[in-house]
């Protein structure tokens, strides 16, 4: 049974959807947080939800009475009432049940199902909607909690850069002083 969810559109913030990110583990990870006003993301809340209630349910059927220790939500309720998602796909490992490496993806489509260009860069700012699968975990260290499976995207709208010429910076008019040069000797 398949428990893939879609949530509403949103601003992408990080997002890392066409390439994975290396920084903080070797293996890659494709990532996006979401943010999404708390109207829209209520039927979200409420599915994570359950999934951690469900992981609670076992945890207290296998232990009573052992005090429940809670890993932090994979979303956070922001200053101004929007909640912020936070996604995640690791981008290649090992299946511990196969022992076979694997490698993976999250399909990213355009407002016409179409699946974006390779070399397309998606940055933050970009309208999207995410499938994600909720996962409940219970790890002794953490807690119960629950992680929330990047499956795909669909951009509704893209913000695109460049980088600049990898400075940052955009041409100027140069300022010219009217400072009198160097004399002769230097100085």
């Amino acid at each position: 049974m398949s428990n893939i969810k879609t949530t509403a559109f949103g601003k992408a913030q990080y997002p890392y959807l066409m390439e994975p990110d290396y920084m903080y583990k070797s293996e890659g990870l494709f990532q996006v947080k979401l943010i999404v006003s708390k109207e829209e993301a209520q039927p979200d809340i409420d599915a994570i939800n359950n999934v951690i209630d469900k992981e609670i349910e076992k945890e207290n059927q296998k232990n009573p009475g052992k005090e429940i220790k809670r890993a932090p939500l994979p979303y956070e309720i922001m200053e101004d009432g929007n909640i912020k998602f936070n996604f995640k796909l690791r981008a290649s490992g090992v299946n511990k049940t196969t022992n076979k490496t694997f490698t993976q993806s999250p399909r990213v489509v355009d407002h016409n199902l179409d699946d974006l260009p390779e070399g397309t860069n998606v940055w933050s700012g970009s309208i999207l909607r995410v499938n994600y699968e909720p996962i409940g975990y219970n790890v002794a260290s953490t807690g119960i909690g629950a992680t929330l499976r990047l499956k795909g995207a669909q951009i509704k709208k893209l913000v695109q850069g460049s980088l600049g010429g990898a400075t940052g910076f955009d041409k100027v008019e140069p300022i010219i002083s009217s400072l009198p040069g160097p004399t002769e000797g230097g100085f």
